[in-house]
């Protein structure tokens, strides 16, 4: 396989022998390579064909923003689950927790917490999946020297479970894919909006969406804020965003039986925020 772009060190473009766009993975794979190098079988530890260009593009895109040791710390994470508990997985899974860790380990950083309520019943139904999650924490530390708190288990163990083939909530999975699209659409035709699936806002935008619509099937949503501060503070200058917001309210209410909390609003408010601010079409 030969270099066409080194991503980032762990990162490579390159053509495969029948001239085929791959994405090629591995630790310190692009360190000190140039366009044209031919890599051996054995110099690679991941190959991406280029037929879902959907990952493929997002994942040329976060190369170009985050460190490289995020891409190692995932591939890490997911040949542990692989070869622990035997996961058939999905390659999108390498987009996402990249994204995640590097995401959380900035929060961190920012003293940012965000709680995940659902912990202890993520531990309980889902035990496989959690553990990976702790190793991922463990992986963090030991890597960069970051603690992410231990609510961080369950978030990380909802990206395997979405990515898993033949996990046994497949059928969840189908409904959580229903709605999260049914969401993305109120918002795209509520500002006729061109989303633009290019951009990392726009993955960071729709994970967040899916993580939503994943709550809300499994009756997990995040609880209501009694003290609505922050909520009310967002509200007088988001209301466009919030107006948006109880289209979702009501669909949800038709389609589920149950009102949005304010926190799971605020969330869903900010991240549309995020997505117009970043060069959207608005109304």
């Amino acid at each position: 396989m030969r270099v066409v772009k080194v991503l980032n060190n762990s990162l490579v473009l390159a053509l495969d022998e029948n001239g085929q766009e791959t994405i090629l993975m591995g630790k310190g794979i692009g360190f000190q390579k140039a366009s044209g190098y031919e890599f051996n079988k054995d110099e690679v530890e991941k190959v991406f064909v280029l037929q879902d260009r959907s990952v493929s593009r997002s994942i040329i895109r976060l190369a170009a923003e985050i460190d490289s040791a995020y891409f190692e710390i995932s591939k890490t994470v997911i040949d542990y689950a692989i070869e622990t508990y035997q996961m058939k997985l999905l390659d999108h899974i390498y987009l996402s927790l990249t994204d995640h860790v590097a995401f959380a380990v900035r929060r961190v950083k920012e003293g940012i917490v965000v709680p995940n309520f659902y912990t202890l019943e993520m531990r309980r139904f889902n035990p496989n999946e959690f553990h990976v999650g702790q190793y991922a924490l463990a992986v963090v530390k030991e890597r960069l020297g970051i603690e992410l708190p231990e609510d961080g288990a369950g978030n990380i163990a909802f990206h395997f479970i979405n990515a898993q083939i033949d996990h046994p909530y497949n059928e969840k999975n189908r409904r959580i894919s229903e709605l999260t699209d049914n969401v993305l659409n109120i918002v795209k035709y509520y500002y006729h909006l061109v989303y633009d699936e290019e951009k990392i806002t726009y993955s960071r935008y729709v994970t967040h969406v899916r993580l939503f619509a994943q709550r809300l099937v499994s009756g997990q949503q995040l609880p209501e804020d009694s003290s609505r501060l922050l909520y009310d503070q967002i509200a007088e200058v988001c209301t466009s965003e919030f107006a948006c917001v109880d289209k979702i309210n009501l669909f949800v209410q038709e389609q589920f039986g149950v009102s949005i909390t304010n926190q799971e609003a605020l969330y869903l408010v900010l991240h549309i925020h995020r997505v117009l601010e970043d060069g959207k079409i608005g109304q």
